[in-house]
C-alpha cells in the first residue's frame, strides 16, 4: 500500500499536461510491457478441430529494474558535475527521478511488478477463454528457471488458470536443474563465451559511435564530457527511461530525450539482443544451445498424444489405473528474454528470425519490442480431427502467425515436428560457427 500511495503521489506532481510529450512506448524495447490489446482470443482454426495439447513458453513478466548499477553509474555522474560545478537544472529533475526509481524499487531489484502479476493474470484469463476444452479435465505441468522473478511469473499464471478452473491439475517446478533448457546462455560454454566477448561487441560499438547522441548526458551533466562517457551516460539514461512504465511510474517523456535519440538508443539496444541472443550471420551458437529446449518441447508434445493414445486404448479395452504425472495436456516452461530469443530464431517464428548482413536495416526487420517484451511467450497448440490427424497451430504474443514459411495458419503436427527437427539436425551438422 506505501508503494502504492508512493506512485500516486508521484504521479500528481507530475508537470501540467502538454509540457512534455510522451515517447513511443515500443522504443522501450524489451523493457515495454506486454501489449494485452493485441492478444487474439478468436481461434483461426476449423470447427472441426479439436484442441488436445498446447507448449507455452514464456518470458517473466514486467519487473524492476534488474540490477543498481545504472542507476549507481548516474548518481555518480551527478555528484561528479556538481563538484565540478557543471550539474544543469535538467540535470537536478533528473536526479529526482533516479531518487523516485530507487524509492518506487525499495530493494526489489529485478522482482516481477505489480504489472507484471496484473499482465501474467490477464494472460491466463486469456488462455482460458481460447482453449476451454483443455480446461475440463486438464493435468498442466510448468517449469520455471530459479530466479525469483521468473518462479513468481509461473505461480502467477498458473494461480489464475486454478481460479478459473477447479477441474485442472497443475505441477510447477522451479529450479536449477532446468538451467541447460531455460538457461542456455549460461550453461552451454560456447555460447556464454560469445555472449561475453564474441564479434558482436565491434558491430555494437560501431554503431553506437554513428547512433547514439552524447547530447543528452552533456544536457544533464555538462559540456566536459567527451564523446565516448557521454554516449555510455546517455544510454544509460536511457535504460533508465525505457523501464519506468514496467513498475508503475509515468512513461518516458522527451524531458530528458527527444524522440530521435531515444529511438537511436533502442536501435543500439535492438541490436544488441540481435546479436547477441539470436541466430544472426555472425553466429549460429544461439541456435545451438538452444536446441535441447526445442528437442523437450517436442519430445513433451509426443509423450502427450502417446498418452492420449493409450489412455483411449485402455478405456476401449475397460481399463484403469493410475495416470502418469509425467504427461500433460499443457506444458509451460517459464524462463527469459534469453530464453525465448533464441529458441524463436532456431524455429523461425516469424518476424524472429532476421539471417542478413545488412544490419543498417535490422531495426526494420528485428523488432525486440515485438520478439520479447515483458510477458513475451509463444503457444504450439496441438487440434485433433475428426480423423484423428494432429494440426499445429502458432500464436506468438497473442497474434496467430503460419507455423512454417509459405504454410496457412495451420498445418500437420508431423510436418511441423519434422521442419522443427530439420532445423535442429542443419545447426549440429554444421562444421563451424560463423
Amino acid at each position: 500500500m506505501n508503494r502504492l500511495l508512493f506512485i500516486l503521489a508521484i504521479i500528481m506532481a507530475l508537470p501540467a499536461s502538454g509540457k512534455y510529450n510522451a515517447l513511443p512506448a515500443r522504443y522501450a524495447g524489451s523493457m515495454m510491457p506486454y501489449d494485452l490489446s493485441r492478444e487474439e482470443i478468436q481461434t483461426v482454426w476449423a470447427d472441426s478441430l479439436t484442441p488436445v495439447y498446447m507448449a507455452r513458453v514464456a518470458r517473466h513478466g514486467a519487473r524492476y529494474i534488474s540490477s543498481a548499477s545504472k542507476l549507481d553509474r548516474l548518481k555518480a555522474a551527478i555528484a561528479e558535475a556538481r563538484e565540478r560545478k557543471t550539474l544543469t537544472k535538467e540535470g537536478e529533475r533528473f536526479n529526482r527521478l533516479l531518487s523516485d526509481v530507487e524509492t518506487a524499487t525499495a530493494d526489489r531489484w529485478g522482482d516481477l511488478s505489480e504489472v507484471g502479476v496484473t499482465e501474467e493474470h490477464r494472460l491466463a484469463d486469456g488462455i482460458f477463454t481460447m482453449l476451454p476444452e483443455l480446461f475440463r479435465t486438464a493435468r498442466i505441468n510448468a517449469i520455471s528457471s530459479y530466479v525469483p522473478r521468473v518462479v513468481k511469473t509461473a505461480y502467477e499464471f498458473t494461480y489464475q488458470l486454478t481460479s478459473l478452473s477447479g477441474h485442472t491439475e497443475i505441477t510447477v517446478a522451479e529450479g536449477r536443474r532446468f538451467n541447460p533448457l531455460l538457461r542456455c546462455f549460461e550453461t552451454d560454454k560456447d555460447y556464454a563465451a560469445w555472449r561475453k566477448s564474441g564479434a558482436w561487441k565491434e558491430q555494437v560499438a560501431l554503431m553506437t559511435d554513428s547512433l547514439v547522441s552524447p547530447a543528452p548526458a552533456r544536457r544533464i551533466f555538462g559540456a566536459y564530457l567527451s564523446d565516448k562517457d557521454a554516449r555510455q551516460l546517455t544510454l544509460d539514461i536511457y535504460d533508465i527511461l525505457q523501464s519506468l512504465s514496467a513498475f508503475g511510474l509515468p512513461a518516458a517523456t522527451d524531458e530528458f530525450m527527444t524522440a530521435q535519440e531515444y529511438e537511436d538508443c533502442w536501435k543500439i539496444d535492438n541490436l544488441t539482443h540481435y546479436l547477441r541472443n539470436s541466430i544472426s550471420p555472425l553466429s549460429d551458437l544461439a541456435g545451438k544451445a538452444t536446441s535441447p529446449l526445442l528437442a523437450r518441447i517436442i519430445a513433451d508434445a509426443d509423450r502427450s498424444l502417446s498418452g492420449r493414445v493409450e489412455k483411449a486404448a485402455d478405456r476401449a479395452a475397460g481399463i484403469s489405473g493410475p495416470e502418469d504425472d509425467s504427461v500433460a495436456d499443457m506444458n509451460l516452461y517459464f524462463g527469459h528474454a534469453e530464453t525465448l530469443m533464441p529458441l524463436l530464431s532456431l524455429m523461425r517464428v516469424e518476424g524472429c528470425y532476421y539471417d542478413s548482413p545488412d544490419l543498417s536495416t535490422l531495426y526494420e526487420r528485428w523488432k525486440d519490442y515485438d520478439v520479447v517484451p515483458l510477458g513475451a511467450n509463444l503457444d504450439i497448440i496441438l487440434l485433433e480431427a475428426p480423423s484423428g490427424t494432429i494440426h499445429t497451430a502458432l500464436r506468438h504474443n497473442g497474434t496467430y502467425i503460419s507455423p512454417m514459411p509459405g504454410s496457412g495458419m495451420t498445418v500437420e503436427w508431423n510436418a511441423y515436428r519434422q521442419y522443427l527437427i530439420s532445423n535442429i539436425r542443419t545447426l549440429q551438422d554444421a562444421k563451424t560457427t560463423r
